[in-house]
C-alpha cells in the first residue's frame, strides 16, 4: 500500500477514537513515557505539541519541566521542511508558528544537540521495528538523521502495523504506546 492511502486511512481511524477512550489512552500513555528509563535519566526532552487528534502528551511536558529537565520543541521552517528545537519555559508561552502548530519563541535558546537528549518523535503509526509513518513532510527524517541522542516514538497500540519504508527512513530506539515498549529498552 502506498504511504499516502496509509496515511488517510490511519488519520481517519485516529479520528474515529471514541473521547473517553482518546483520554485514558493519553492517561496510559504519558504514564508509559515518564516510567521509560530513557526519560527518566534524559536531562534533556525534545517533545511535540500535540494538535488535532495526536496523542495528548502535555502532561509528559509539564512532567518535564517539573523535573528540572530541559524541554525544547521544534520550530518548523516550510520553505526547507526543517526544524529547529528551542527552549521553553512554560508551555503557556508558545505562540502559533508553522502549520498554525505551537512553537516556541524565535528567540527562546536553540538546542544544543548533546548525548543525554530524548526526543519524543510522533507519528501517525509505527511498526515493531521502529519505523515511522509521519505526515509526509519529512521533517523528523531530516532532523534525525544527524541527532546523536535517544528516541521514543509515541503513538497508541491501535496504530502499530506495518509500515512501508524507504532508504531515507530512520527507526527510533524505541516505541512506546498505552500498552507497552517495542525495541531496544
Amino acid at each position: 500500500m502506498k504511504k499516502s492511502t496509509l496515511r488517510r486511512e490511519l488519520l481517519a481511524q485516529r479520528a474515529a477514537i471514541l473521547p473517553q477512550a482518546k483520554q485514558a489512552w493519553d492517561a496510559a500513555l504519558c504514564q508509559a513515557i515518564i516510567t521509560h528509563p530513557a526519560f527518566i535519566s534524559a536531562r534533556e526532552i525534545l517533545g511535540f505539541f500535540p494538535i488535532g487528534t495526536e496523542p495528548d502528551i502535555k502532561p509528559v511536558l509539564e512532567h518535564a519541566l517539573a523535573q528540572n529537565k530541559a524541554l525544547y520543541l521544534p520550530c518548523c521552517t516550510p520553505e526547507t521542511r526543517t526544524m529547529t528545537f528551542r527552549r521553553v519555559d512554560a508551555l503557556n508561552e508558545l505562540v502559533p508558528g508553522a502549520h498554525n502548530i505551537p512553537e516556541p519563541l524565535p528567540t527562546n535558546c536553540a538546542l544544543r544537540i548533546t548525548h543525554y537528549a530524548l526526543c519524543l518523535v510522533p507519528g501517525l503509526a509505527f511498526d515493531d521495528r521502529g519505523y515511522r509513518l509521519g505526515y509526509g513532510g519529512g521533517y523528523y527524517d531530516r532532523f534525525l538523521a544527524n541527532f546523536q541522542g535517544r528516541t521514543l516514538g509515541i503513538c497508541y497500540a491501535a496504530m502499530i502495523g506495518e509500515i512501508p519504508t524507504g532508504p531515507h527512513d530512520l527507526s527510533v530506539d524505541v516505541v512506546v504506546t498505552e500498552g507497552e515498549w517495542y525495541g531496544q529498552q
